[in-house]
């Protein structure tokens, strides 16, 4: 018996994109403020990758902002204008198109009277209420586009373009399915309600009708809330970046606790009540109610050390030719010499090249060579509240008096305006002046440096108050450099070759400082007398599997799922005619008694069938 061996036909799959960072800084064509940004750069192609592996050929269109400072003239102008109403004022945003050499195509929408004040480094407006307006602009016109556009499915990451669905509609999201992912719950896109919310939405040409089921929250326009909302009531997946499909940990877990769980934790973990606690769903209840889902960020290969462009003399070369002789990578001379004399680049096999980026990174940091194997210490991130980096200047000198001969390598910096921030910028300052020999602070990122502090290290240190993912938690481990952190959102994936504390109460910072110090302790401590765990702990992290794939096959199965709901609903639909067909003689009857509900407990199955009665 022969049997059929034919191949099925690769199915095509258009996935529209949107969202506000897309990385890629280096091509003038991007920006990437937060994890966001890195993570929108790999994305897209590992999906294609993951997509060919199921035999669909996906094509996946980015959909952003053209920010004001991109060279337009790299960009191609689209046949193509899209109507945007704000106040009731109808205008038209430009449409450009770029297509990367790794082949993702990105489109850019550009109005100048909206975008205008953007900058490399400004994307985001301070101002809730303008950015509101913003974000309704942007918005409708991503919509616009997409209507055109013949998508199979949209898939959006994070608030700033989560009004799309609201301009798209419900006649739209019946029949393409939309997705939602939630990078950073605690930035949700709110606005004080400033006289009366329903007109507020007819000014930003949302549907006035949808003001307090989609967007009311404690006299706010919540953006995030209506996306959820939107979605679910259209069959569309809300997801978050660390956890997995049924949300039993990492950030799709605690996104489901209510205050009370997180507060009763706290009690239980310190022993007596919290003074205040960070409440990583912001009080949006919905994240209680509705089905969320875990697909955890990856990392790609480009990451592992072995691949680091950061540790390629050819690459360096190049970002110092940029620079100019006057300005070095690297300030230490000998260090600026041997990195861009060779490759650096290594692997567990070749852990003798880390150690002689230790030394590299030893001289930089204090302009001399290490002697008596000192432990260095490392932390790289912004000075802001959700990193939590403050507390480090608070253990510092315990752990110096601790063990003689740990040192600290910190870069880091504070945005304008980030009171907290500078002020823990002073106190770094304040500590690496009164030792010289063994705080090392600067805060002018520097993104060899940063690679280099990460490789070169052996501990680094990640205390934050809250983390959606973790990726540097990943970038420190794949170089071999151990975490040392707080067991919040993604970062639990490397609990088994890192050392996390737990602490709930923020207010209680003393506690908090305590129990980050006693990792730490416990880190020296294996360093300097158990050095094997140490290696077993180092070698496990760099064996760490950050791939993109197990994520990738998930997110183009949501995409299948959403293809296939899609037509069981449109199943259920053609099951109404038939019904009303078999109601006979008692069609009146039935469709006196049969009043379906209103407001929030509507249901879109029992209005069909009124309809339908009706007609």
């Amino acid at each position: 018996m022969i049997k059929n061996t034919q191949i099925k036909p690769r199915r095509k799959v258009r996935v529209a994109m949107p969202a506000w960072e897309i990385g890629r800084v280096e091509t003038g064509l991007g920006v990437k403020v937060g994890g966001l940004g890195v993570v929108m750069e790999e994305l897209p192609q590992e999906l294609v990758k993951a997509a060919a592996k199921k035999n669909i050929d996906l094509e996946i269109e980015i959909l952003s902002p053209c920010f004001a400072h991109y060279d337009k003239t790299k960009l191609t102008k689209r046949d193509v204008r899209i109507p945007v109403t704000l106040d009731k004022h109808t205008f038209e945003f430009d449409v450009y198109e770029y297509v990367f050499p790794d082949g993702q195509k990105a489109i850019y929408f550009w109005d100048n009277g909206q975008l205008n004040w953007t900058t490399s480094t400004a994307v985001y407006p301070s101002d809730p209420q303008l950015a509101m307006r913003l974000y309704a602009t942007v918005g409708q016109a991503m919509a616009g586009y997409i209507k055109q556009g013949n998508f199979d499915t949209v898939h959006l990451h994070d608030y700033h373009v989560g009004l799309v669905p609201l301009y798209l509609g419900d006649e739209y999201l019946a029949s393409t399915p939309a997705h939602f992912t939630i990078h950073n719950a605690s930035y949700q896109g709110n606005a004080l309600v400033i006289g009366n919310g329903v007109t507020m939405l007819e000014n930003l040409n949302l549907p006035s009708d949808k003001f307090r089921k989609y967007f009311e929250f404690f006299g706010n326009i919540n953006i995030m809330k209506a996306c959820m909302v939107a979605l679910h009531e259209t069959d569309g997946k809300i997801t978050t970046v660390s956890g997995d499909l049924e949300g039993t940990w990492g950030y799709a877990a605690e996104l489901k606790e209510s205050y009370e769980t997180v507060k009763a934790k706290a009690q239980a973990q310190k022993g007596s009540a919290p003074g205040a606690i960070f409440h990583p769903n912001r009080a949006l209840d919905l994240f209680e109610k509705l089905p969320i889902i875990g697909i955890t960020n990856g990392m790609s290969e480009r990451n592992r050390p072995e691949n680091l462009l950061e540790l390629k003399a050819a690459v360096l070369k190049k970002v110092q030719d940029k620079r100019g002789p006057a300005n070095p990578i690297f300030h230490h001379p000998v260090t600026q010499q041997e990195m861009l004399a060779r490759d650096h680049n290594f692997e567990v096999s070749k852990l003798a090249v880390k150690a002689e980026l230790h030394r590299l990174l030893h001289l930089e940091a204090f302009d001399s060579e290490p002697v008596n194997n000192p432990i260095l210490i490392t932390a790289v991130g912004r000075l802001v509240e959700q990193k939590n980096l403050g507390l480090v200047g608070d253990i510092v000198e315990r752990v110096l008096g601790y063990d003689h001969n740990t040192k600290f390598i910190i870069l880091a910096s504070a945005p304008d305006g980030e009171k907290e921030g500078k002020a823990s910028e002073a106190d770094f300052f304040r500590l690496a002046n009164m030792h010289r020999d063994r705080v090392y602070f600067n805060n002018t990122f520097n993104s060899p440096l940063a690679k280099l502090i990460l490789a070169g290290g052996d501990f680094t240190l990640i205390p934050s108050r809250f983390e959606p993912c973790g990726l540097v938690d990943f970038e420190a481990s794949l170089v071999g450099t151990v975490v040392i952190g707080r067991a919040t959102g993604g970062l639990p994936k490397v609990r088994h070759c890192a050392y996390l504390y737990e602490w709930l109460d923020i207010s209680d910072r003393p506690g908090e400082a305590n129990a980050f110090f006693h990792q730490i302790k416990a880190a020296i401590d294996n360093y300097r007398h158990n050095y094997a765990h140490h290696e077993y702990l180092m070698r496990t992290a760099m064996a760490i599997n950050a791939s993109w794939d197990a994520s990738t096959a998930q997110y183009i199965d949501m995409y299948r799922y959403g293809l296939m709901v899609k037509k069981w609903r449109r199943k259920w639909i053609d099951f109404i005619p038939d019904f009303v067909k078999s109601l006979g003689e008692d069609r009146t009857l039935f469709n006196s008694f049969f009043v379906p509900a209103k407001g929030e407990y509507s249901s879109d199955l029992d209005w069909r069938l009124k309809t339908a009665l009706n007609k």
